[in-house]
């Protein structure tokens, strides 16, 4: 069962308070706490398989997996790129551990009005240009 994603005040959380906890469950590895940030149709495209994107939390969450185990340890510096809409925001995250590396993460959000008042993760784009 999903948990209601809210910010303090009831409302659903923005997109940028969405990319806060999605770093923040990376970091201290909640598996659960960020597969409830995406929607159950959501898709990830990410640049280490030969998959064309990652379709609903089971084929998302073992990538996620891996992710956490990755980031153990790392420094992380996000900024926010670009905010196309609410519903879409590109942050560019500095990866440091020894060597420096950027990727951009591109989140596209599920609109609340139409989905059941929560703003969740409808698609991530990762890339490291």
């Amino acid at each position: 069962m999903a948990l209601k994603i809210r910010s303090k005040a009831g409302m659903p959380l923005s997109g940028e308070e969405i990319i806060d906890r999605y770093f923040n469950c990376i970091g201290n590895k909640d598996l659960d706490g960020i597969l409830d940030l995406f929607d159950d149709d959501a898709i990830v495209y990410e640049p280490f398989s030969k998959m064309q994107g990652l379709h609903g939390s089971t084929q998302i969450e073992p990538f996620l997996k891996v992710a956490m185990m990755a980031n153990d340890n790392l420094r992380r510096a996000i900024r926010i790129e670009k905010v196309t809409s609410p519903d879409k925001i590109t942050a560019l995250v500095l990866f440091e551990k020894g060597a420096k590396i950027t990727g951009r993460f591109t989140f596209e959000f599920t609109d609340p009005s139409i989905s059941a008042g929560e703003r969740r993760i409808k698609s991530l784009r990762i890339e490291f240009p």
